[in-house]
């Protein structure tokens, strides 16, 4: 009895370290001169990747790779309707220029992935913010993204005051409409967008063509072809 009790053991604490393996151990370097940066959406083959698991981690690495963490992400949780939840990094460096990469440990995999993405290092520059995050993803977005014919939008700057830009990539489909509508989703301008390539740029100022007056808020644009759609949020400061 005693011998099957033992062995019982064994194999639970076995087990129970298999499901709970160690996270990487990932320390931020220390005695650095400079700083940036950087608010992130992080997205592991597509899906949104998140903090809400407080094991889940995030980190930015210099060129020395996992011996040279940077930063730790922090995540902050959604705050709707301004914004989703994005990652926080304050990065730290000792030059003024160099390439910055991340890597992500996903706890329910109990694995780690490298980003496709990185940044270059400047000192006191921000990079994205809460309202569009720089976006870090996992899988190349070319190879998916084309087979997928999803739509990929950057807009820029956002907050914006004048004018915003939505760069576009896009395959198969023709942009059949683009949309803003306000917070209480009034449709504020419909944009005549023409004849797009596969990879296009949109711009927009707002102005007495808005179909209702515009004023400092937060705003949602919509973009459709006839098989896919894509929506976001930008903010308007006056």
């Amino acid at each position: 009895m005693k011998r099957f009790v033992l062995l019982f053991l064994i194999l639970l604490f076995g087990t129970t370290a298999l499901l709970y393996s160690e996270p990487p151990d990932w320390v931020p370097i220390s005695g650095t001169q400079y700083s940036m940066v950087v608010f992130a959406d992080i997205f592991l083959e597509y899906n949104p990747f998140t903090g809400t698991d407080t094991c889940n981690i995030a980190a930015a690495f210099g060129p020395g790779g996992e011996n040279d963490c940077r930063s730790l992400g922090g995540w902050q949780p959604d705050y709707p309707p301004y914004w989703d939840g994005y990652w926080y990094f304050t990065i730290v460096s000792n030059s003024t220029s160099e390439s910055i990469s991340f890597k992500i440990y996903d706890a329910l995999s109990d694995s780690v992935y490298a980003c496709i993405q990185s940044v270059n290092f400047e000192d006191g520059t921000t990079i994205g913010n809460p309202y569009s995050p720089f976006e870090l993803t996992t899988h190349p977005v070319s190879a998916d993204f084309h087979n997928n014919g999803q739509i990929h939008v950057l807009a820029y700057p956002n907050p914006f005051d004048q004018s915003i830009v939505f760069d576009l990539s896009f395959v198969k489909d023709k942009i059949i409409s683009f949309t803003i509508y306000n917070i209480k989703g009034e449709i504020v301008n419909q944009l005549d967008v023409g004849n797009l390539s596969s990879m296009d740029a949109i711009d927009w100022t707002p102005d007495n063509s808005n179909k209702i007056p515009i004023s400092t808020g937060l705003y949602f644009y919509k973009i459709e072809t006839s098989n896919n759609t894509s929506t976001g949020k930008i903010v308007f400061l006056r």
